[in-house]
């Protein structure tokens, strides 16, 4: 018997594809998907731009859930590598999902602020007789969840409401001005300026699985995948698949830290998880370069140099995409104190200049001392205008912690680099 382990992944809106995850002991699919089980709430139109995202594992038997957490955690930080700009963790304090009392005849929707007539008269002994009281209704009581099929009767004939005026055009004459053209022509009332699903395509992909995106027999592999057949005018008729395969396995301490980072909005906050990833090294470097690392600064330099070389650097810095130049080209303005010294691109080290930058940016957001030794030092105020100063520094350090936690699983695993 299949069992579907349907998850909740937070940060996840606008994904707007399918992403298919192998390689590892399960497979993993992210879809669109609708969280709530909205029924009184339920919306004609989904823009793929505002739907959350959804994790799918199909499995012959329950996994536990520590095994769940580290099979998305590997997938997602493989996802966030490709995507930087990603914030999709499983990390949420904000359960979506419940459990409906058995004992119950209804079913919980709407957040759990609806209820809806659940009865099986087909499968449960105990339901005698389940009839309509309006001789009008045409709904199939052998289907068990009868208020949503109640709800469904009334949101298709909104849907199709909606679809006309999708469709719907009036005629027009609008002579030219200073500030806009003219119009002798047709002109639709409502224009949709994104893509869009209807609702029941919506609901549709919850039964997607990764089974449905296998090879062909000939071995291809769909690009696309096609969403459920719709009337409604203009909706999106299929979705993209994107692959990625992946047999690493990483330290899930290092993804805990990371994934802190990739989900805090707080920049001072994301700063020091990412920082965190590199300072689980703090020892460990020093010994594996053979040296005597006196302070924290020392360590950071050691860690750095294990991960990355000068040229690394300034490869990032050269790069026709680079968002680090301008990042690093202005000293750092901080709540109180001095500002951090910009970076010295042509500085002898790069490694080192890098480090002496984000420690003194780490010590900044770490302490909160008004002077050290009579002399006034440089601090973040947190939620203050300056704190925001610290995000053109979250892309370095995230670049830095991707490698420290991909270094520790190939000196962990060799045999898999």
């Amino acid at each position: 018997m299949t069992h579907n382990s349907i998850l909740q992944i937070s940060d996840s809106e606008g994904l707007g594809r399918f992403v298919l995850f192998d390689g590892l002991s399960h497979q993993l699919l992210l879809k669109p998907g609708i969280y709530g089980n909205p029924v009184l709430t339920t919306q004609a139109i989904y823009f793929l731009d505002q739907m959350e995202s959804i994790g799918h594992i199909s499995s012959e038997s329950p996994i536990p859930p520590p095994d769940v957490e580290r099979l998305v955690d590997n997938y997602l930080f493989e996802f966030s590598k490709i995507h930087s700009s990603s914030r999709m963790t499983f990390r949420t304090s904000d359960a979506r999902f419940w459990i409906d009392e058995r004992s119950s005849m209804y079913s919980l929707a709407d957040q759990m602020l609806t209820d809806t007539l659940a009865l099986d008269r087909l499968n449960d002994r105990s339901v005698l007789e389940v009839a309509a009281t309006d001789p009008k209704d045409t709904i199939n009581f052998d289907d068990w969840n009868i208020g949503v099929n109640y709800a469904n009767a009334a949101i298709a004939d909104h849907v199709g409401n909606i679809s006309s005026l999708l469709e719907k055009k009036v005629d027009v004459r609008v002579m030219p001005n200073e500030e806009r053209d003219g119009h002798l022509g047709k002109l639709r009332v409502i224009k949709a300026r994104a893509a869009y699903i209807d609702i029941f395509q919506a609901l549709a992909l919850q039964d997607i699985d990764a089974r449905a995106m296998q090879p062909t027999r000939d071995g291809t592999r769909p690009t696309y995948f096609p969403l459920a057949t719709s009337k409604t005018f203009g909706v999106v008729e299929e979705l993209s698949i994107e692959r990625i395969t992946t047999n690493k396995q990483y330290s899930p301490v290092l993804l805990s830290h990371f994934f802190s980072g990739v989900k805090e909005r707080n920049p001072l906050k994301a700063f020091l998880a990412f920082y965190n990833v590199l300072e689980y090294y703090f020892e460990e470097a020093p010994t594996r370069l053979r040296r005597n690392a006196r302070s924290e600064l020392d360590q950071l330099k050691c860690v750095i140099e294990l991960l990355a070389t000068d040229v690394d650097f300034a490869n990032q810095l050269s790069g026709d995409a680079s968002d680090w130049r301008g990042a690093i080209a202005s000293n750092l303005v901080t709540s109180l104190g001095p500002p951090i010294a910009r970076v010295d691109a042509a500085a002898a080290s790069l490694c080192d200049e890098f480090s002496r930058w984000l420690y003194e940016i780490r010590c900044a957001v770490v302490h909160s001392k008004k002077t050290r030794r009579g002399i006034t030092t440089s601090s973040f105020e947190p939620y203050s205008a300056a704190s925001a100063n610290i995000k053109v520094a979250l892309p370095i350090v995230r670049w830095l912690a991707v490698l420290c936690i991909e270094k520790d699983q190939a000196l962990t695993n060799p045999a898999l680099v």
